[in-house]
């Protein structure tokens, strides 16, 4: 935990490497129509990040490093930025940005500043405080930065939760130089609970004792060598630690499909087997798209009763913030995702609190099923009501109240508030004291 032990909490999205601006050479000389289509995805995608900020309804967004892609950023995508950033802010979520080695030198003010959303971390002010979060960090002040920033970066704060950002190659990557190199363990041991890293395209996650460090990997591939990445990161920080969930946001995504030349002599038949193995790659694809269309629908068919009970229960105690409840694939088994402005959240990246009343809701659901087959049964809970804001608090009574009057309910709490609250919304109520 950070010095002084964690009380604060906060949600953030994480991104790194967006490269808004990034020329794409290769891809333009060599297919035009792919290279302005990777010019448009970039810029797609960070209309799909703050979507996501928005559906989320996150703290802030978190930016950690090669936002763009040059020391000087191209009008067109400073344009979007600002445009995005202004839609966020009509959230009123913040970003908060350091620069990383490609946009080092980029003055982003140069024409005016872009957005009140935008908080700089700089090595002069490395620090914001955004809700219960410290977020801190020290961004590149030149393209090569050979040595650590952690010996720059502040202490934790005490009694919030702190969130370091960091552009670093960690202890190097094939195809990275050593840019602003840290040790993991180094890292890990500084004191902060969440650190959102940047500069390594692919994604990757380390964990220690309660803390967290996500390389979420690049948005939106650049080059047929980038298939890795594609996702934003949304982390939820309570007293629970660190809890995560990817967020794809890529527009297009570039496949390796192997293709075996023997007996192909001459170019001709070599070309021919390009488009054989090109076609099944597509078809294939397509394939799988289509197929988890039709589980989708499959899953949806087959809803039974505990789902819809649980769904009802969740959506009413949630006023309607969360729109239903849905299962999807997790290996062998599936996952409980709830859906809220059209995104789908598991239940780890959930707050405590709605977890808790999704928790509840299941409880309710699974009272209702065995009352349907086998009688009436009291139902208990204890002092479930304490991480509920008021107004789920009141939806969470009057969804008790119905229960008590087709059978028994009975709630437990020591919190003299929620007694008067449960008196307001429930006339009837008995009320018992234990001493």
């Amino acid at each position: 935990m950070a010095s002084g032990g964690r009380k604060g909490t906060g949600k953030f999205l994480h991104v790194a490497d967006l490269h808004l601006d990034s020329p794409l050479r290769t891809q333009a000389l060599r297919n035009p129509a792919m290279g302005e289509n990777l010019r448009a995805a970039s810029r797609q995608v960070l209309g799909k990040l703050v979507d996501a900020a928005i559906a989320e309804d996150v703290d802030a967004v978190l930016l950690a490093g090669d936002t763009f892609d040059r020391g000087v950023a191209d009008v067109v995508s400073r344009a979007a930025l600002a445009t995005e950033l202004a839609r966020l802010w009509r959230a009123r979520i913040p970003a908060v940005l350091i620069q990383g080695n490609h946009d080092a030198l980029l003055d982003l003010d140069r024409y005016g500043p872009v957005s009140d959303a935008l908080h700089i971390l700089t090595p002069d002010a490395p620090t914001v405080t955004i809700g219960d979060a410290a977020i801190h960090g020290v961004g590149f002040s030149a393209v090569h930065m050979p040595e650590s920033l952690l010996p720059r970066y502040p202490s934790p704060e005490p009694g919030r939760v702190n969130v370091g950002l960091m552009h670093t190659s960690l202890g190097g990557a094939p195809g990275h130089d050593p840019y602003a190199p840290c040790g993991l363990s180094d890292l890990l041991s500084h004191g902060y609970e969440y650190w959102a890293l940047g500069h390594i395209h692919k994604r990757a996650v380390y964990r220690d004792e309660g803390r967290m460090a996500v390389m979420p990997g690049i948005p939106q591939g650049r080059s047929v060598r980038e298939t890795e990445g594609g996702s934003a990161t949304l982390v939820t920080l309570d007293l629970d630690g660190p809890r995560i969930c990817e967020i794809p946001l890529d527009i297009l995504r570039f496949v390796r499909v192997p293709v075996n030349f023997a007996g192909a002599t001459d170019q001709a038949g070599r070309d021919a087997r390009l488009r054989v193995q090109a076609r099944r790659a597509a078809e294939t694809r397509i394939g799988l798209i289509a197929a988890a269309g039709a589980m989708r629908r499959l899953r949806e068919e087959r809803r039974g009763f505990m789902l819809d009970a649980t769904q009802a229960a969740f959506v009413r105690m949630t006023g309607g913030e969360w729109e239903r409840l849905e299962t999807r694939p997790a290996g062998a088994h599936e996952r409980l995702v709830g859906i809220r402005n059209g995104a789908a959240v598991g239940a780890d990246a959930m707050s405590t609190g709605t977890r808790a009343q999704l928790y509840l809701a299941l409880r309710v659901a699974g009272h209702a099923d065995f009352v349907a087959r086998n009688g009436p049964l009291p139902f208990i809970a204890d002092d479930v009501l304490e991480t509920f804001d008021d107004t789920r608090a009141r939806a969470t009574l009057a969804l008790m109240a119905e229960m008590g009057r087709l059978g028994q309910a009975v709630m437990f709490t020591h919190h003299r508030h929620l007694v008067a609250m449960a008196q307001a919304e429930i006339p009837d109520l008995r009320v018992i004291e234990l001493t």
